[in-house]
């Protein structure tokens, strides 16, 4: 344990006895609840979550992480990866205690934070990702931060929102396991995380623009609502690109090669600035091939000419609104439906009148 203790707060390196990757406590194969949608085996890859989109299995987001507690073990003040939602049940033992901030207060407790510690944020601007800061619940909610507490019980779920930070601790002996999901509702905050990942210069758990892309590309897939969420996505994230790709062509950048990001290992597709990962589009350069930025820092790549630098693009600009088009036909196909269903009925109902 390294302790740095004042009044105010306490940050502890090691807060969990013991944490499990490799298994899952919930039935895997013919048991009865092997696939109820509250096994967290199959949680994140239900139809209604966009987790199930993506095709690497995530330890710890799609693949559930096992926690064995002790009494007074503790989770340090944190909000998941992607800002996702999170689900965590306690197979047994004794009570687990939360404290939880709702997501309008999130950046109000990393002002308080950040204010009561600033020689920890100075030197890791990024504390609050690293689960290694803890802060009295009574010193939060002093400085104005709303703070709830609840007892999770032995056979009971707690589900957390995106960003909405929570810690506690464990009040005995006890074996908990936790997954992440992600409903059509996250979306926005997912793209809200990513820029927040960039002006941190964290790396991404994967990329938010190539998630959109993928589920754009098969929109009969999609669960209706989940198509209206993602059109909506899609346009914004369109819309942007648009004028990202003017900005680069205004910097005299003129050449362009068609690029398969996907297939690249994410460390081969990151910003050299901000960290982030990407699909899109991304700018490099012939006499610098040892990296690449994303179209946000394209002053940042290196020093060379623009006639010396090129795009690499996932979809041109052409191909992105036909995926669009394609979505809303999805998005609007259970309202066509209704609308055909409502006339079929009056004609029905005026039959019958005229008989």
């Amino acid at each position: 344990w390294d302790y740095r203790c004042k009044p105010s707060y306490l940050a502890l390196i090691f807060s969990i006895l013991l944490v499990s990757y490799s298994r899952s406590y919930f039935p895997l194969l013919i048991f009865e609840y092997a696939t109820s949608g509250w096994n967290l085996n199959v949680m994140p890859v239900l139809d209604q979550s966009v987790l199930c989109h993506i095709n690497a299995d995530i330890s710890g987001m799609k693949v559930p992480w096992l926690y064995v507690g002790m009494v007074f073990s503790a989770f340090c003040w944190h909000i998941e990866d992607h800002w996702s939602y999170s689900i965590n049940y306690l197979h047994w033992g004794e009570p687990k205690t939360w404290y939880g901030v709702p997501s309008l207060a999130a950046e109000h407790l990393e002002e308080v934070m950040k204010r009561l510690t600033p020689e920890l944020f100075d030197s890791q601007p990024d504390l609050l990702h690293q689960l290694v800061t803890l802060m009295n619940p009574n010193t939060l909610m002093s400085h104005g931060v709303p703070v709830v507490r609840t007892n999770q019980c032995a056979g009971e779920f707690v589900i957390t929102f995106p960003r909405a930070y929570h810690s506690g601790f464990n009040q005995g002996y006890n074996f908990a396991e936790a997954v992440n999901f992600c409903t059509a509702d996250w979306l926005p905050a997912g793209r809200q995380c990513i820029e927040h990942y960039r002006r941190l210069r964290r790396y991404c758990v994967f990329s938010h623009e190539e998630l959109i892309c993928k589920m754009a590309a098969f929109p009969e897939t999609l669960d209706l609502n989940l198509a209206v969420a993602v059109h909506k996505e899609m346009f914004i994230m369109v819309q942007e690109e648009r004028r990202l790709r003017k900005a680069l062509l205004e910097k005299g950048v003129t050449e362009a090669e068609r690029e398969a990001f996907e297939l690249l290992p994410d460390d081969e597709r990151q910003c050299i600035k901000c960290k982030t990962t990407c699909f899109l589009s991304a700018l490099a350069c012939y006499d610098c091939p040892d990296g690449l930025v994303c179209l946000s820092h394209i002053n940042d790549l290196c020093k060379c000419s623009s006639s010396r630098q090129y795009l690499r693009y996932r979809y041109t600009l052409d191909e992105l609104p036909t995926m669009l088009h394609k979505l809303k036909i999805r998005a609007e196909s259970f309202d066509t439906w209704a609308n055909k269903v409502r006339v079929a009925l009056e004609v029905e109902d005026g039959r019958k009148r005229s008989e």
